[in-house]
């Protein structure tokens, strides 16, 4: 019980931070989301409503953590009856909780890891309003789109070393690879194919790093609506300013719409009419960040039988400044900036 004793006694300062638009309002929760995406700012908000004294953190990430600590975990809780709340951090195991009987806090950075009796909260990184009031910089608005663009959502688009310390060589090159296609329609064969001139992996290797990738919120893959087609963007669109150096203006903007629809929390699909659209609330959105007026308008003539035909009668343009509403046989096109887009939500 060494380790759990010097974690009680050393825990971290459970202090309020910033606030999110998601908030814990119970235990017995498992928090989902990936790295750096503010879990942590997130568990501390709710456990500074209790003492220190009552709470064991345990962040099993630490390298001093020792992982067969937990088989004396629910002893070690009936010697010490002040301890209110349990939090694991960081798991990447389903543990075992039977014997505990306080409640329980959990957090992880893997999709699938699914454990029973507990609700899930999925967190995602900073969309733009979150990154405004965060960042507190009393600057134009088209500025901090600018600065946002820049920065990304997370430590990832501010700190190059962390992709090194955080993927392997075969998670970098294909994270590379997907920066250089970025919006285009990409299929593991062609990877595997490009990756191969690099470096000595399997296709198989490469099946499994990006079902990793994806299964630890790092990239999102969007299917095509009818063929077995797919594009792979990045959870944090300024991965990309990070992996490569060429410019891509328009899809990065894209990446960047995707992330505010990533709160709707809804499946999106693309076809060559849409860059992304919901079968549900049937709206689909279209990245324009430098289309004028005019060529939207005459865009939206090629549009309109698509639109009806899936029953789409919200179709949205999101641009870097251009504003504009009208109707064409009951179907409402609207030209919205970014900034006005995302904070109207």
């Amino acid at each position: 019980m060494k380790v759990l004793n010097f974690f009680y006694e050393n825990h971290p300062k459970f202090e309020v931070s910033y606030e999110r638009k998601n908030q814990i309002s119970k235990p017995n929760i498992i928090i989902k989301g990936p790295r750096f995406c503010g879990k942590k700012t997130l568990i501390f908000n709710f456990l500074s409503q209790f003492k220190a004294s009552e709470i064991l953190f345990l962040d099993l990430y630490d390298t001093r953590f020792e992982k067969q600590s937990l088989e004396r975990l629910a002893d070690f809780l009936n010697e010490n009856l002040q301890i209110k709340i349990l939090c694991l951090y960081n798991l990447d195991f389903i543990p075992n909780l039977e014997k505990i009987k306080i409640p329980i806090i959990l957090s992880t950075n893997i999709k699938d890891l699914n454990i029973n009796g507990f609700e899930e909260l999925e967190l995602d990184y900073f969309d733009f309003e979150e990154f405004i009031s965060v960042s507190k910089k009393n600057l134009p608005i088209n500025n901090l789109v600018g600065l946002f663009l820049q920065s990304g959502r997370s430590k990832f688009g501010e700190k190059n070393i962390l992709l090194r310390q955080s993927f392997t060589l075969l998670e970098l090159e294909i994270l590379k690879y997907l920066a250089l296609n970025l919006g285009q329609q990409i299929s593991i064969s062609k990877i595997f194919i490009e990756l191969k001139k690099r470096l000595k992996t399997s296709k198989d290797s490469v099946y499994q790093a990006i079902k990793k990738l994806e299964n630890t919120y790092v990239i999102y893959t969007l299917k095509h609506d009818e063929k077995k087609l797919q594009k792979i963007y990045f959870k944090d669109f300024g991965l990309r300013n990070n992996l490569c150096i060429s410019k891509d203006f328009s899809h990065l903007f894209e990446n960047l719409v995707l992330s505010e629809l990533f709160k709707f929390k809804e499946d999106f699909f693309y076809n060559k009419y849409f860059n992304f659209y919901s079968q549900i609330s049937k709206i689909a959105y279209i990245s324009s960040p430098t289309l004028d007026i005019d060529l939207i308008k005459l865009r939206t003539k090629k549009i309109l039988p698509k639109a009806l035909e899936l029953g789409i009668f919200h179709v949205i343009f999101i641009t870097l400044s251009s504003e504009d509403s009208f109707f064409e046989q009951g179907v409402k096109f609207e030209v919205i900036s970014f900034d006005k887009f995302s904070l109207g939500f």
